[in-house]
């Protein structure tokens, strides 16, 4: 929208209600807690423009009032406007909000209106809008994490028990074990008293002799292979034994990891909540509603 600037401009004589405005404009930019601008117009002509403390609009006395402007619809409707002026306008969003200037009999004199910088608004929608972005990623990451604690819980549970069929099936390794020992202890006792009964036997009863030995033999082998495999088993046991502690240790931090990160997440919730409600207020402010909606 072009901007009718007039360098020399004679000023009319304007109505005494608007003399006065222009005369406290100044004084009450200085009241507004915001970054304000003040406009005062008769009914088609800016005559006064206070720049605010950050931003000025570059607006002259002799500034046509323009549609879109703020001040043309207050005195074009006669009635208070809010209007939300993009930053394509005068190089600032702002928020103008113009009343009517009216005479002792309520004629419409003249428009006064306040612009507030929108600037620090939109940065804050920005914020609350990459806070809540942020906060959903993470929320996401901690319900992702949340799901492997599960698995990994459920796999060690997995683990805890195939190591309990382990053990158990050692102990059954560990009976036969056993059995056989007492197998091959009998062999070598049979076999002995073999070689006792050859011994005492005629020349026919070498053969039976030999036999004997090679009994007594085997029971020997079988001993020592007994004895090994009792070893191992007793071993695997122990390392079994150690396993299953360890997986107990597991299960524990991991439950407590996973009631942690469920109060977490909780948590997370919360500030995702917060961070949606501002992103929601922010941009209800800079959309002029003002966050009378929330």
């Amino acid at each position: 929208m072009a901007n009718d600037t007039v360098n020399e401009v004679v000023k009319p004589q304007l109505h005494p209600v608007v003399e006065t405005m222009i005369q406290l404009a100044p004084a009450l930019a200085e009241v507004f807690p915001d970054d304000v601008t003040i406009g005062v117009s008769d009914l088609t002509t800016l005559w006064l423009s206070v720049p605010g403390k950050t931003f000025s609009l570059g607006l002259q006395p002799g500034y046509r009032l323009t549609p879109g402007d703020g001040m043309y619809e207050v005195v074009d409707q006669g009635r208070a406007t809010r209007t939300f002026v993009p930053e394509s306008v005068f190089g600032v969003p702002m928020m103008a909000n113009s009343i009517p200037l009216c005479d002792e009999q309520g004629n419409i004199v003249g428009a006064m209106g306040v612009g507030i910088s929108m600037q620090r608004y939109n940065h804050l929608f920005e914020v609350a809008s990459t806070l809540s972005s942020a906060v959903e990623q993470i929320s996401a990451t901690v319900e992702e994490v949340a799901g492997s604690i599960n698995v990994l819980a459920d796999n060690m549970s997995d683990i805890s028990h195939q190591s309990d069929e382990v053990l158990k099936s050692m102990k059954d390794i560990r009976k036969i074990s056993e059995r056989v020992k007492e197998i091959s202890n009998n062999s070598r006792i049979l076999g002995l008293n073999a070689s006792i009964e050859a011994s005492r036997s005629s020349e026919a009863g070498k053969g039976f002799a030999v036999i004997a030995r090679e009994v007594r033999k085997l029971a020997d082998d079988a001993k020592r292979q007994t004895e090994i495999i009792s070893g191992t088993v007793d071993e695997v046991e122990r390392l079994l034994k150690r396993l299953a502690e360890s997986i107990l240790v597991v299960n524990r931090e991991t439950e407590s990891q996973s009631a942690a990160t469920e109060e977490l997440a909780s948590t997370i919730q919360e500030v995702s909540q917060s961070a949606v409600a501002l992103a929601k207020y922010a941009e209800s402010i800079v959309s002029g509603d003002g966050g009378q909606n929330e």
